[in-house]
């Protein structure tokens, strides 16, 4: 019988000889592509197209992801696909979804390109906290919820900047550099955990800001201290309790202690139209009107039949007849976003109308 030619898409096993790759032999260009797989200051997940589309190398398709199955495949081991991507719906169809193996963070770490994260205050007693420990295990674990960080917001905002002269993107790694950014939050073992009064409060994904340049010069920046993403797999306490944290956060100015931003807003995402109508409803009760929390409902990322990729946020992009097009909730940046008590807003443009 013959030899397959083909990997099957769950088998890190290659097909013919191995590809033995050293830590030493892997090309920089493929160390940007492991440098966006790094979880905590970037991407936890990121899909071929997308890891092609950020990287910028100047590669081949082809060539990028022969070379990724490389790095993922025994004995090299410095990538891996997550188990969860098997269970999605039309799986064979869809592109494969990378994440970083313990051997790729290694590599970043020796190359000096992140820091070895130890768990904080190691000698010290845990310190008492009413933070729900079950829900953080969840969000941080779970699949679905992270897809929807990385590939329908991060994702996405990065292609955003790089396609509108207008705007810049300072992300997580730059704004820890910034001078602007207090020590005592660059000096923390883990600055994304934030104490509030009663509780402790991380966001989705990571800190950022985005600057846009306006038709006179002047630069206005809009500093977004992570996003807060529903799938409806938790009781709505939860996501009161997030609202509630949120708004202390802007309300006690946190933001600006601890970030240095000079502006705020907090962005929600909903899969399902109910619940985002069901959190605005209850900020109304609570506030009547609030100007800096903003929803929107978007697909659940991972259960669609394919990945949106890069070429999808091109409002221009023509397609072939029998391409797949998602949906147009999709578009987290050019369409609007909706706030409680106050009109839409465009987060392309800062302001109630959007691109023209």
């Amino acid at each position: 019988m013959d030899a397959p030619t083909r990997r099957h898409r769950t088998s890190d096993k290659p097909i013919a000889k191995p590809r033995a790759i050293e830590p030493r032999q892997i090309d920089q260009r493929y160390i940007a592509a492991l440098k966006l797989l790094e979880p905590y200051h970037y991407f936890k997940y990121l899909t071929i197209p997308w890891l092609h589309h950020l990287t910028e190398l100047g590669l081949e398709y082809s060539v990028f992801r022969k070379y990724l199955g490389y790095l993922r495949q025994a004995p090299n081991h410095y990538i891996r696909c997550p188990e969860q991507q098997v269970a999605s719906p039309n799986t064979p169809y869809k592109t494969l979804v990378y994440e970083l193996a313990e051997r790729g963070l290694n590599v970043l770490i020796n190359r000096g390109i992140v820091a070895k994260r130890h768990s904080p205050d190691q000698g010290a007693s845990p310190r008492k906290s009413n933070r729900n420990h079950a829900f953080a295990l969840h969000r941080s674990n779970s699949y679905y919820h992270e897809i929807i960080v990385d590939l329908g917001y991060f994702a996405p905002l990065r292609h955003l900047v790089r396609n509108e002269p207008s705007l810049r993107l300072l992300d997580f790694p730059a704004l820890l550099a910034h001078r602007n950014v207090p020590t005592v939050t660059c000096a923390m073992s883990d600055p994304l955990l934030i104490q509030l009064k009663s509780d402790q409060l991380r966001f989705d994904g990571t800190p950022h800001v985005i600057i846009r340049t306006r038709d006179d010069g002047s630069r206005l920046p809009l500093g977004i201290p992570g996003i807060q993403v529903d799938r409806g797999t938790e009781r709505f306490a939860q996501i009161e309790k997030y609202l509630l944290l949120a708004i202390e956060f802007i309300e006690e100015r946190h933001y600006e202690r601890h970030w240095g931003f000079d502006d705020c807003v907090i962005p929600f995402l909903f899969t399902m139209e109910a619940r985002k109508a069901r959190a605005m409803q209850y900020v109304r009760e609570l506030r009547g009107a609030c100007p800096f929390l903003l929803f929107k409902t978007i697909p659940d990322i991972g259960l669609l039949p394919h990945f949106p990729k890069p070429e999808h946020y091109d409002r221009n992009h023509q397609r072939a007849n029998d391409d797949w097009a998602p949906p147009d909730t999709i578009h987290v940046f050019t369409n609007p976003w909706s706030r409680v008590g106050y009109p839409d807003f465009y987060l392309n443009t800062f302001d109630e109308r959007g691109a023209a």
